[in-house]
């Protein structure tokens, strides 16, 4: 099982998503429409404080949240929570019928082993999500809007040293996180059909979010 770095920084973080609600809520608005309301088991793959659990239970789905950290789990509120490794969750193959993951390739050392698990886990014909930072110009080593150097180099990057933190930023306070090329977002989905690709226009001239539906 993977290091849980939000361990002890559950309340933190749950105050830096309301501080940073109107961000939070678009990607809501994106979850309810690529999603879609529908009927059985979802899985909520890295679902953290399960902020985004109600979203697809609004639409009527039965949703699994799966966090490798416990004390994210704490705060998250579901008929079903899972702690596990969301690149190796100990369910059967096609468990679920639709699924989705949030804002989890800056955090998540293996992406790509993450959308695997999905494809295993979601039946043939189901429907999976993802939403999260745009990497081209949101990216852990990109502050917007300058871009600083850093783009092709993927994998975990120490904060203090990546060019373009924010001091005293979340990203500072957390110690490390991801950073995954679009292309290798994008290639992690093989073997699925894109439905979707949004980049949506909260009034910045550049995109800050990218929201990808595809069908397994």
């Amino acid at each position: 099982m993977g290091t849980a770095r939000y361990d002890g920084l559950a309340d933190e973080y749950a105050a830096f998503l309301e501080t940073n609600a109107p961000y939070y809520e678009l990607a809501a608005k994106l979850l309810r429409e690529l999603l879609e309301a529908g009927s059985g088991r979802c899985i909520d793959l890295g679902c953290g404080t399960g902020r985004f659990i109600g979203v697809a239970a609004d639409l009527g789905w039965d949703v699994t949240g799966v966090d490798l950290s416990a004390d994210q789990l704490r705060l998250a509120s579901g008929p079903e929570l899972i702690q596990a490794d969301a690149t190796a969750v100990p369910l059967p193959d096609a468990s679920f019928d639709a699924g989705y993951s949030t804002f989890t390739h800056t955090d998540i050392d293996d992406f790509a082993g993450l959308v695997a698990e999905a494809r295993r886990l979601i039946r043939p014909g189901g429907r999976f999500v993802y939403i999260g930072n745009h990497p081209c110009f949101v990216g852990p080593v990109q502050a917007p809007p300058v871009l600083h150097p850093g783009y092709r180099r993927g994998g975990r990057w120490d904060a203090a040293s990546a060019p373009g933190s924010t001091a005293g930023g979340w990203r500072m306070r957390l110690g490390s996180y991801v950073h995954v090329p679009l292309g290798e977002i994008l290639e992690a989905f093989a073997g699925m059909r894109l439905v979707r690709a949004v980049e949506p226009d909260d009034g910045r001239e550049y995109p800050s979010m990218i929201a990808l539906a595809f069908d397994r």
